[in-house]
């Protein structure tokens, strides 16, 4: 069995520190870990420089099916959803919307 590490960044040294170190499944994680602040910019800043060769998984801040076709039109391959889904009245039917 092969397993791949997935290496979150938030900002452009921790990227290039990625890159770097060769990671080839990259994270953007939107949400700030110092301040808990949330903002999907950070994806679309970052996608610019995760070279095309690598997995850009963007993590936190997904809110509606248009953010999805966005970020896959700035490169996205995967998505992390996890608060919008938790914190949602009807998971079920958050998760239908985004699909």
């Amino acid at each position: 069995m092969k397993l791949d590490a997935l290496v979150e960044v938030h900002d452009e040294r921790e990227l290039d520190e990625a890159l770097e170190a060769g990671a080839q499944i990259i994270g953007v994680n939107n949400r700030n870990l110092k301040t808990f602040d949330v903002d999907l910019n950070t994806s679309f800043r970052l996608s610019e420089r995760i070279p095309n060769d690598r997995i850009f998984v963007v993590e936190s801040g997904i809110r509606g099916r248009s953010e999805i076709h966005e970020l896959l039109d700035a490169g996205a391959d995967a998505f992390l959803i996890g608060e919008s889904l938790i914190t949602s009245s009807d998971p079920e039917a958050m998760l239908r919307g985004l699909l």
